[in-house]
């Protein structure tokens, strides 16, 4: 008989702007620590542990996801304010209707709302586009909005990236699933569907629909790099109500640069790596590290750590203590129970030392 490790979730209710991961942040191609296996191998020798979580789901109620128009991480709103979430919202309205102009109180918020729409509304970073010397006011606090490509062409992207977001969410989220169960199976169905894209490291990259590195393109496709796994991962969590802000990173030595998510559970912040987790697709390796633990995956000089792309919130802003999540760092697989609300863990043999942990709030 398996013995399992038992998590249950019943009650679970540097300042630099980096541009995209260098080489030596590519995820390497490894499973867990001590298991020497392939991802590909990892992925035979689960399927059979994973065709029981498919009969679960079967059983139980899908998420009807409706598309929220409003994401933005609570970092963004401690920084600048209720007045700047509130013109925010209105310039997510605004580029999402396709609409020639919006209403700002300050006209400082353009830029910085684009900046982060790349990891709060990704379709606006990619199509709609000014720069401080390029605001056109056409009224009092009313600027003007412009896009890349045709009004038509635009407002069908809308569409499609509504669609697919709903998609995302609806295949991997059920009904009844707590914010936990939630945030791990977007990991578990981001990093499976995700692949590295090393042709994206290339300077001035351009995929074949001409795109250059962005979440959106991580979203509508199925492949990308630290940058865009990041804030696909990080949309996708604020669009089920979960906090979630990027994370950049320079190794100690300056040899690389890095980008992940830093997601809210139950009122503590944890640093989940997506990106490093699509090259070790089948456990849970790279999710809820503290401090300590994402330190030693990558050797990332933490206190410089850049949270949301701002370059004026870092590590000591919100530093990442609770060690939660441990025993889950050297799982060589595992299985989401939604029946049981209960993750199952393994060793690479199958047993592991039997051990419970309640994960319930405090």
């Amino acid at each position: 008989m398996n013995k399992k490790i038992l998590l249950t979730v019943t009650a679970l209710s540097a300042a630099l702007i980096f541009s995209s991961c260098s080489q030596a942040a590519v995820p390497s191609d490894t499973t867990a620590a001590t298991s020497g296996t392939t991802a590909t191998e990892s992925s035979e020798e689960t399927t059979e542990s994973f065709a029981d979580e498919d009969d679960v789901v079967d059983e139980l109620e899908h998420y009807d996801h409706t598309f929220n128009p409003h994401c933005l991480s609570k970092v963004y709103v401690e920084k600048y304010g209720a007045g700047f979430e509130e013109n925010y919202y209105r310039f997510c309205d605004a580029i999402l209707a396709g609409e020639d102009s919006v209403v700002v109180d300050n006209k400082e918020y353009l830029p910085m709302f684009r900046n982060i729409s790349r990891s709060c509304l990704p379709i606006a970073f990619v199509y709609a586009y000014f720069f401080d010397e390029d605001i056109t006011s056409v009224g009092e606090n009313t600027y003007k909005l412009e896009y890349s490509i045709p009004k038509d062409e635009y407002l069908k992207k809308v569409d499609e990236f509504k669609a697919r977001v709903e998609y995302l969410i609806e295949n991997a989220v059920l009904e009844d699933d707590s914010d936990l169960e939630k945030t791990i199976a977007l990991y578990q169905s981001e990093s499976i569907r995700l692949d590295y894209d090393y042709d994206a490291l290339e300077d001035d990259f351009r995929d074949e629909n001409g795109l250059g590195v962005s979440p959106y393109r991580a979203l509508m496709g199925d492949k990308g790099i630290c940058q865009e796994i990041a804030g696909a991962y990080a949309y996708l969590l604020m669009q089920v109500g979960i906090d979630a802000v990027t994370c950049g990173a320079l190794s100690k030595d300056c040899s690389s640069a890095h980008e992940w998510t830093i997601v809210n559970i139950d009122g503590n912040y944890y640093h989940c790596d997506v990106t490093f987790q699509c090259s070790d697709k089948y456990n849970l390796r790279y999710f809820g590290m503290n401090d300590e633990q994402r330190e030693s995956e990558g050797d990332w000089d933490m206190p410089y750590n850049n949270i949301g792309d701002t370059n004026s919130i870092y590590h000591d802003d919100i530093p990442i203590e609770d060690a939660r999540f441990a025993s889950l760092w050297n799982c060589y697989t595992y299985f989401l129970d939604r029946d049981e609300n209960t993750l199952y863990c393994y060793d690479d043999s199958g047993t592991i030392d039997s051990c419970y942990y309640e994960m319930s709030v405090a």
